[in-house]
């Protein structure tokens, strides 16, 4: 029974949904089956759901007693059961949106011909929209059905003069307009990683639409559309100069989980720049980190900072020569990374710190000690060795690494992108590893391919390593 619908979905509700789901089963308008009472009891009384404590036999004999067990039976009941659960789950998700709850108020007053009240319904709904901090694609979705809702309520005789249509069209069109744009930021970004084309239907004229002055006052429009207008034109600053802004001035117009994919956007837009060169992304991307930390768009709803996150924004900070401030950070969050990769991701970001501050020596005893599991720690590992063998001239140890390390991408799977921004560093590495020190025209053609190789994360250190050659 463990994994049966019913205990797959009695086991997801916290403490107060099940204090109210007990007084659900108690009222006869829900349930008059005292065997689907019995069943629920059981369930309530275990304290921890599992295969044994969930046995399908043992649930049987505590509603029926000591009868020969019926498994036909057993299944009818929980069919029942699951149906009142469903209608419970409903009425949760009713309880929880206060819009929909009014919107049937005044829908239920039309139907039977209460105009005085269904008219107070929809003021006060209209004046509770107008207070609404958050104006996502749902907050024009409930414009919308409340518009329809005074349509209906006023009368759809053509014969009269002013009605609330245009309302409902534009109400419409601009929730079309958000969910559009939101969905091809997620289709440009899932098929730049997968290679996929996904047709977006009339995605054109919406961002000509966009760019019209009555769309121009909708904040939450125009952060979509100059997301999406930055993952498809990189190279046009502007788009990424405008989300910015709005990102700073318009955090709280978007629910945490939408504010946070767009400004995850914005960060990997600073990234793509970085890896084609663009060296002036990088404190650009360090203040949206810090901005994101401060105002708790980076961390989730459980209190957690990703990982990944945690990771990038040492680096960044690191690369920066931000030391101080990437020491604080590691005490202030490693508690927020879930607890099997604090110790890891802090060594990491420990050793970052060591190498960016030319304390090899610390930096190799560090690495000597641990063995990264996650794939791009490992890699973030072996490039600092790769670089402190090349910087303290171990050159035989240095070529051992640069074949291992490409034995080892070969091996492992990871995205075509990310495949090759390290086997271009691999390919240059090596080039600067045989250069003929002083020789100024090879240091020159090897520095203009340095210079137009994409994707390449470790230019600024190529570059560097070419000017201590003249």
């Amino acid at each position: 029974m463990n994994k049966s619908k019913l205990v797959q979905l009695f086991k997801v509700f916290d403490r107060q949904e099940k204090e109210l789901l007990r007084k659900w089963m108690e009222s006869p308008a829900h349930n008059v089956n005292g065997n689907v009472d019995k069943l629920f009891e059981y369930l309530f009384s275990r304290r921890k759901l599992t295969p044994v404590s969930t046995s399908r036999y043992k649930a049987f004999v505590y509603v029926f007693g000591q009868v020969e067990y019926d498994d036909p039976k057993m299944k009818h009941l929980m069919n029942i059961s699951v149906f009142i659960l469903e209608d419970f789950i409903g009425f949760l998700k009713y309880k929880k949106s206060s819009f929909f709850q009014k919107k049937a108020l005044i829908s239920f007053c039309r139907e039977h011909k209460l105009e005085k009240y269904a008219k107070q319904y929809i003021d006060k709904t209209q004046k509770t929209q107008k207070k609404q901090v958050i104006q996502n694609s749902k907050y024009y979705l409930h414009q919308y059905e409340l518009e329809e809702e005074v349509f209906e309520q006023e009368g759809t005789s053509i014969r009269r003069e002013n009605t609330n249509l245009q309302a409902i069209f534009d109400n419409h069109y601009i929730v079309f307009m958000l969910e559009t744009l939101r969905h091809a930021c997620t289709a440009i970004t899932h098929q730049n990683l997968y290679k996929l084309n996904y047709k977006i239907p009339l995605l054109e004229q919406v961002l000509l639409d966009a760019k019209q002055e009555e769309y121009l006052k909708i904040p939450a429009l125009q952060m979509y559309y100059h997301s999406y207008m930055a993952l498809v034109n990189s190279e046009e600053g502007v788009h990424f100069e405008e989300l910015k802004k709005l990102l700073l001035f318009n955090k709280q117009i978007l629910p945490p989980t939408e504010i946070k994919s767009i400004y995850i956007i914005a960060i990997n837009y600073c990234v793509k720049r970085l890896n084609t060169g663009a060296e002036e992304y990088v404190r650009a991307v360090f203040e949206l980190y810090q901005y994101g930390l401060a105002n708790d768009i980076l961390v989730n709803e459980e209190g957690e900072l990703s990982r990944f996150a945690y990771k990038n924004i040492a680096t960044i900070a690191i690369r920066l020569e931000e030391f101080e401030w990437s020491q604080q950070f590691m005490e202030a969050y490693t508690g927020l990374l879930k607890k099997e990769h604090q110790k890891n991701y802090r060594r990491y970001a420990q050793v970052k710190l060591f190498f960016a501050q030319k304390n090899y020596d610390k930096c190799l005893e560090e690495l000597a000690q641990v063995e990264f599991d996650d794939l791009f720690l490992n890699i973030g590992a072996k490039t600092m060795l790769l670089k402190i063998y090349y910087e303290q001239e171990h050159f035989d140890a240095l070529e051992s690494l640069l074949v291992s390390f490409q034995r080892f991408l070969q091996r492992k799977t990871m995205i075509a992108y990310q495949q090759k921004i390290y086997s271009n560093m691999l390919l240059l590495v090596d080039k600067l590893m045989k250069l003929a020190y002083f020789d100024k025209k090879e240091i020159e053609v090897l520095r203009a391919e340095i210079e137009t190789t994409n994707p390449l994360t470790e230019r600024p250190w190529l570059l560097a390593q070419l000017d201590k050659l003249q």
